[in-house]
């Protein structure tokens, strides 16, 4: 049995943030996350830090919240966001009557904004729409919500706070009526280990009336779907966002060498019963090269979907629900923190800390607002161009993961997940969606030993499985063809259908 102060379920942006502060305020505490960090919501965003302006309108308590935590998260955590700018185009329609309300209520929030004419614009983003009335320019950022995550668990796991991935809380302990443990299952070795808290946080998104329950309490919320593609290659080096109410498909992130495109809202109940529909996919797709023509004839390598955990809300469009979060006392050991924003995600923490922090007795103030996130230049492989001085022994061509990068991985964290070892070096992400290197990262798993020749191959099979599921939606053209030379290589030369 292990015995902490605080337990936190779930590795979202929000769960390790509560996992940092509660390390700075010197807070005992264990996270447990049932997949890798960011496994929920946070990992299928588009990867927008927001300046708000996307909800000034109908909003503007969260859109202050987004800007305000802009400024901080370009602060503390440089190396996850990339200075970007966002331009916000009226196209020919659009109306000329919620740009003029657009600007006065960025204006009282407090977002800063530039009218720009369609030349200026055209100098800053060449791929733009030609025929664009106009852009209004926000301090719109990209990040990378996997090293975010990171970063923050970062802080906890080198100052004695516990970490624990791949483990699932199925049970909360309970005695007389109150909260005082759970138990997580290890996903590989099915060993259940007991932690024993004062405090248990549940901070898992969509599945957060799921934990609730488990302590015979209840977390309603809304849940939306979101779905997004990916470009095989960058259009933009600014965030694009349609000048309209929020609607399907109207923003286009750059991320690394891609784009994301997105997004959609579609009521869902079950955030584990959740898949991309190659309608959604048509209707990011046509709204896209509205604002940027070439989308149009560029190649689609990936859609991907999540859930988006909105505070309860009457029936209607779930756009129209607030983006604000909410903290729940359940007033048996358990608190719920629901709602928010990834670029909200260090606020909520600090929030819900200063909940708890009056049962330890502890006075200490939040500082994750000043303190920059510890580790960025141990966790920093990016941008690409760093990576051309390390050209020997390449895993993966489209990322330039080379094997010592696989390797530290795998020594690092004793992972026997594809998954991981993609989130902490890129491995698999970009233009072949890992078909060309993941059978290269599992033979290096089996030559040290994390692996056996049996283990290696179911793991394979799973992945891609999981691979085809994302890519399947994007199916036409050049990624058809791309999709029929990974199938041949795998069933043809690799045997695989021996193996099924």
């Amino acid at each position: 049995m292990i015995k902490t102060d605080v337990v936190i379920i779930g590795g979202g942006a929000t769960g390790c943030g509560i996992a940092r502060d509660l390390t700075l305020r010197g807070i005992h505490h264990y996270l447990v996350e049932k997949g890798d960090f960011a496994n929920g919501a946070t990992g299928a965003c588009h990867g927008l830090l927001h300046s708000g302006a996307r909800y000034v309108t109908n909003d503007p308590e969260a859109a202050h919240e987004c800007i305000t935590e802009n400024i901080i998260l370009r602060k503390i955590a440089k190396k996850c966001v990339e200075v970007t700018g966002g331009l916000f185009v009226r196209l020919p329609g659009d109306s000329r009557r919620f740009r003029d309300t657009f600007l006065k209520s960025c204006e009282d929030v407090g977002i800063p904004t530039e009218v720009l004419s369609p030349s200026r614009a055209l100098d800053l983003v060449e791929n733009l729409n030609p025929a664009m009335e106009e852009a209004i320019r926000v301090p719109d950022c990209s990040i990378d919500p996997f090293r975010l995550c990171m970063l923050n668990a970062f802080t906890s796991r080198h100052r004695g706070g516990g970490v624990l991935i791949h483990h699932k809380v199925i049970e909360i302990v309970k005695e007389k009526g109150r909260c005082i443990g759970v138990k997580a299952q290890d996903r590989f070795s099915s060993q259940v280990k007991e932690i024993r808290a004062k405090i248990i946080i549940n901070a898992t998104g969509a599945w957060g009336d799921q934990i609730a329950h488990l302590s015979g309490s209840e977390a309603p919320m809304t849940l939306s779907k979101g779905s997004l593609i990916i470009s095989n290659h960058r259009l933009t080096n600014m965030v694009i966002n349609r000048l309209r109410p929020p609607s399907d498909g109207d923003i286009i992130v750059p991320n690394e060498a891609v784009c994301l495109a997105g997004t959609t809202s579609v009521p869902v109940t079950d955030p584990d019963a959740i898949e991309v529909d190659p309608r959604e996919v048509d209707i990011v797709a046509t709204q896209a090269e509205q604002l940027i023509p070439k989308f149009g004839t560029t190649r689609l390598i990936r859609a991907y979907t999540g859930v988006r955990p909105l505070l309860k809300a009457p029936s209607g469009d779930s756009r129209n629900i607030s983006r604000g979060f909410q903290i729940i006392d359940h007033n048996n050991g358990m608190f719920s923190i629901l709602g928010g924003k990834l670029s909200t995600y260090r606020l909520m923490a600090e929030k819900m800390v200063d909940a708890i922090v009056g049962h330890f007795g502890v006075k200490v103030s939040c500082t994750t607002a000043d303190v920059p996130l510890e580790g960025q230049e141990e966790l920093s492989g990016y941008p690409l161009s760093k990576r051309l001085k390390e050209m020997d022994n390449i895993v993966c061509e489209c990322e330039l993961v080379t094997r010592d990068d696989v390797e530290g991985v795998i020594n690092s964290i004793g992972t026997k997940h594809i998954g991981d070892i993609q989130h902490r070096t890129r491995l698999g992400m970009g233009p072949c969606q890992g078909g060309f290197c993941t059978y290269r990262a599992l033979g290096i798993m089996q030559e040290i030993g994390r692996v056996s020749p049996e283990e290696s191959m179911h793991i394979l099979r799973e992945f891609l499985q999981r691979r085809f599921r994302g890519i399947r939606p994007a199916l036409w053209g050049d990624q058809l063809r791309e999709e029929q030379l990974v199938e041949s290589i795998y069933l043809g030369i690799l045997n695989m259908e021996q193996h099924q």
